[in-house]
């Protein structure tokens, strides 16, 4: 946009917008772009964009199969994106922190070395996160609780002067789906993200809905059959013990190793796929009675919150072709909204990538709120 149609936009002068622009590009973060198309008079404007040219922010995720990193630039550019496979669930704390620093500190050097200059880091985990404090309270599929995350990954990345974040993965899928995604079109919407566990998490007016403690959206752990499989989190019939890549597997009688979607041919979800693309019956019961289940537990979430949208991410996102119908079909007999009004069931086009890519997004909105984080010519 040209400066006066800044000024046109948000109400400001066009002397006071020309002076703030002008300081956001001495801190790098915009920069000129052209002139606009001539008008019928006048001297054409100078274009102003965001610039891919100076600050990144880095996303770093955990996951129970995989960890993550991500680099975004404050276009929204992928600069760096990495995916590691490795089970964390058997595995010493420390060792998993250790491999999640070297995977941090590899992006971070290859975006220094890019002369970018990274604001900060956020991380993503499969759990109750403390955001205040960055303590992960609990992970029943990692087997953790009370775990310092933000101090032991601030302490790998051998970074002082960023600041670090942590949040739940599924907060942070849904965020990615909003700033990267379709989420600013569908503005209130639930995203479901499956892996080895299932969470989810609520977007109303374009804002991830938290509540008090910001320990909600743990859909995963929603027991629909009582008298159920038991799960790590200490309860009975939990969604996830249906739904989850292990789960499905069993259901499916798939002797595989457990992977998710992110660049692993051989993994658990791509052989699940495989399977029902040639027909094989168990496992096409094995999605049906899962999307199923989802469709039971989107009906208490859609009659309680009356989103517009339901995203399947994660897992389910290469699933969703054996997922969905069932799923609607529950979902219509369910929710009672859903008799009112469309509710929609979409796959994420992020996929399992949305948490990492969230990630590093919500570390970048820290500059867009407040542009005075970063200094002049961006130091």
């Amino acid at each position: 946009m040209s400066r006066a149609s800044i000024a046109d936009a948000v109400g400001l002068t066009k002397a006071t917008v020309s002076s703030l622009v002008g300081e956001l590009i001495a801190r790098g973060l915009l920069s000129e772009r052209g002139r606009a198309p001539a008008a019928a008079v006048g001297r054409p404007g100078q274009l102003v964009a965001l610039s891919d040219e100076t600050v990144v922010g880095l996303g770093l995720e955990i996951n129970v199969d995989y960890l993550a990193a991500c680099v975004l630039d404050l276009a929204g550019g992928v600069r760096f994106e990495r995916f590691l496979r490795r089970e964390n669930r058997d595995t010493p704390i420390r060792d998993v922190f250790d491999a999640l620093g070297d995977l941090g500190r590899s992006a971070l050097n290859e975006a220094e070395a890019e002369r970018l200059i990274p604001v900060g880091v956020t991380v993503a985990a499969p759990g109750l996160v403390e955001v205040d404090s960055g303590m992960l309270l609990m992970a029943p599929n990692l087997g953790w609780s009370n775990t310092p995350l933000r101090t032991e990954v601030a302490n790998r990345l051998q970074r002082p002067h960023l600041y670090v974040t942590a949040d739940n993965e599924a907060n942070l899928a849904a965020l990615g789906e909003l700033w990267q995604g379709h989420g600013q079109e569908w503005r209130d919407f639930i995203h479901i993200s499956g892996e080895i566990g299932v969470g989810a998490a609520v977007v109303v007016g374009g804002e991830l809905l938290r509540s008090g403690s910001g320990l909600g959206g743990e859909l995963g752990h929603l027991s629909i059959d009582p008298n159920g499989a038991e799960c790590p989190c200490g309860s009975r019939g939990c969604l996830e013990r249906v739904v989850g890549q292990e789960a499905l597997l069993k259901r499916a009688r798939l002797d595989a190793e457990v992977g998710t979607s992110i660049g692993v041919p051989d993994g658990g979800v791509r052989l699940l796929a495989e399977s029902a693309e040639r027909g094989d019956q168990r496992t096409l019961d094995a999605l049906a009675e899962a999307g199923e289940a989802l469709g039971l537990a989107c009906g208490a979430a859609v009659n309680l919150l009356a989103p517009n949208t339901v995203v399947l991410g994660g897992i389910f996102a290469l699933l969703f072709d054996w997922l969905a119908d069932p799923l609607r079909e529950e979902l219509e007999k369910r929710a009672f909204v859903a008799k009112c009004s469309d509710v929609a069931v979409v796959r994420s086009e992020l996929g399992a990538a949305a948490a990492v890519r969230g990630a590093a997004s919500l570390t970048l909105r820290a500059v867009c709120a407040d542009p005075y984080l970063v200094g002049s010519s961006g130091r």
